[in-house]
């Protein structure tokens, strides 16, 4: 639900912040007064196309802005995936257009692409208008009529079905397609198996192989080093030296006390490098010089070399490539036994979605016949008589919303064949026909905001109170935006704002808006009945239509 909205330099506003609330809310106004700015500024929220003609005049950018409240679980998961923090369960959409054309989005203070808000917008509500038809009559967007949150329940179980069912289709189509070529390429991947195969490779030998040919490379400086080290040790007597001094800080304790801790020291340090000296020397006799031994890690290691360089991969790649092409010579040897094994899981999950694919088309049919008839009565009541109006079901391959092929059929004059809406109505019936499904799913829009632009025009009398009646249904359940010139609209709200512009002397124009108390929307609905001169009659009948 929309709370705030706030609008600066679009056109002819200057700088305009509405408070709206729930329930059903009209604009009215002279022609050109802005009305349906505040429509378009809710609309670039959404995520529509913007022009920067709409900037006003001497100004370098428009901004508008708008707060929502109470949205449903689509938005918020749209936002948990988006990463975008919710704080106090407050949405706040930001559009900035700029004279260069640059266009910003912020959702919360995070910049997105102007197609994020459009993704956010699309589940916060939607705007009609007269000649905006094009959601209506598009065949795809006739599902979520029909589809009711038992279907949904099904749709999210053949979804996941669904997307096996297109993984198996594809494994099972590859392997097919792998029959043309299968024993040419046999050949070439047991060959390359083969080679990879002998050479045994293993990421630890080849580490290993540098490590002992490093060593071998400098035998002679590592031996030099080794008998320096142990000259050190053996020429010196340096252990005997420190075991020397033990015995003498021994002596010295049986005075001074002091010395104990000291001789300790030297006690744990003697009995550590004792260890440290042997090990070293230990070491050195294990190396020997074996030209066998050099020749054996040189030609390990060029085995690596060369694959390396053959196949332009890195060691591990080898070894995953070699575990790749195992299976692959796997699939091939055993061509017919995998292809048989994939079609039976094929038309396992292929039967599996098949079956909820048609309890889904059972489930539509029979709520596209009660829809049928509601669509029916509610046009009747919109003056709409004659209307005849029909839901197709068809069957068709497997989607991604299942089977079903949706179309809606119309006639809206006697003795005409029904055919497709989007073939069929003027612009007037359409409103007509848009209005009366939206009251019939208005119960699944809650707290969305829906907004009419003038979907009324061209209506009068009876047909004017019908629609009246219908916009303060839908607002039992959805909030409810209206720019309208009927004064049956305007009274039947329950927030009436007025819009009107002014000049200054500066020769700019500007947009004021204004909510109406009791009194002053007696003079506006007075001045919609008689054509914008108040009369005593048309006050009376203000009343009158607001007392209804």
């Amino acid at each position: 639900m929309l709370t705030s909205l706030t609008v600066k330099n679009l056109a002819i506003i200057e700088n305009l912040q509405i408070d709206f609330e729930n329930g059903m809310t009209v604009l009215t106004g002279e022609t050109g007064a802005g009305k349906s700015l505040i429509i378009d500024a809710i609309s670039l929220l959404f995520g529509y196309r913007a022009s920067n003609n709409l900037i006003r005049d001497g100004e370098n950018k428009t901004l508008i802005e708008g707060t929502f409240i109470n949205y449903n679980n689509k938005v918020k998961q749209l936002l948990a995936d988006l990463e975008i923090d919710e704080e106090d369960e407050i949405l706040i959409l930001r559009r900035e257009i700029y004279q260069t054309g640059k266009s910003v989005g912020k959702i919360n203070g995070y910049t997105v692409p102007v197609s994020t808000l459009s993704l956010i917008g699309d589940e916060l509500g939607n705007i009609h208008t007269q000649f905006d038809t094009q959601k209506l009559i598009n065949p795809k967007n006739y599902f979520n009529y029909v589809d009711d949150d038992e279907i949904n329940e099904l749709l999210k179980i053949y979804k996941d079905k669904y997307s096996i069912y297109k993984k198996k289709d594809k494994a099972y189509k590859d392997l097919l397609n792998q029959d043309n070529i299968a024993n040419q390429k046999l050949d070439y991947l047991k060959y390359q198996l083969n080679e990879l195969e002998k050479a045994k490779l293993s990421i630890n030998e080849e580490e290993e192989l540098f490590k002992q040919s490093k060593v071998i490379g400098n035998y002679e400086k590592i031996m030099s080093n080794y008998q320096e080290f142990k000259n050190i040790y053996e020429n010196n007597n340096v252990l005997d030296n420190i075991y020397d001094s033990i015995n003498y800080l021994e002596k010295i304790a049986s005075f001074d006390e002091n010395m104990n801790s000291k001789k300790e020291i030297l006690n744990e340090l003697y009995y550590s490098l004792n260890d440290v000296v042997y090990e070293v020397i230990n070491e050195s006799s294990k190396i020997d010089f074996d030209e066998n031994e050099i020749d054996r890690i040189n030609s390990r290691l060029s085995v690596y070399s060369d694959l390396k360089r053959k196949y332009k991969m890195s060691t591990s790649e080898l070894i995953e490539y070699f575990e790749n092409i195992k299976q692959e010579v796997n699939l091939l040897e055993n061509h017919d036994f995998y292809l048989q094994e994939a079609k039976k899981e094929l038309d396992k999950i292929l039967n599996e979605t098949k079956n909820i694919a048609d309890e889904i088309s059972i489930k539509r049919y029979n709520n596209s016949i009660k829809l049928e008839n509601n669509i029916i009565n509610s046009l009747k009541e919109l003056q709409l008589k004659n209307v005849e109006f029909k839901i197709t079901l068809d069957k068709d391959n497997l989607k991604e919303n299942g089977q079903d092929l949706i179309d809606f059929l119309v006639s809206f004059n006697k003795g005409e064949s029904v055919k497709s809406l989007n073939k069929t109505a003027s612009g007037g019936e359409l409103s007509r026909f848009m209005l009366a499904l939206k009251e019939i799913s208005s119960f699944n829009m809650k707290d969305e905001t829906l907004i009419f632009d003038e979907i009324d025009t061209g209506v009068n009398g009876e047909v004017a109170y019908a629609i009246a009646s219908k916009i303060k249904k839908i607002s039992e359940y959805a909030q409810v935006l209206c720019v309208t010139h009927l004064p049956q609209v305007a009274s039947i709200c329950d927030h009436h704002f007025n819009i009107t512009k002014d000049s200054y002397n500066d020769n700019k124009t500007v947009t004021t808006i204004k909510l109406l108390n009791n009194d002053e929307r007696v003079n506006v609905i007075a001045s919609m009945l008689s054509k914008d001169e108040i009369t005593p009659a048309s006050i009376l009948l203000a009343k009158e239509l607001l007392k209804k």
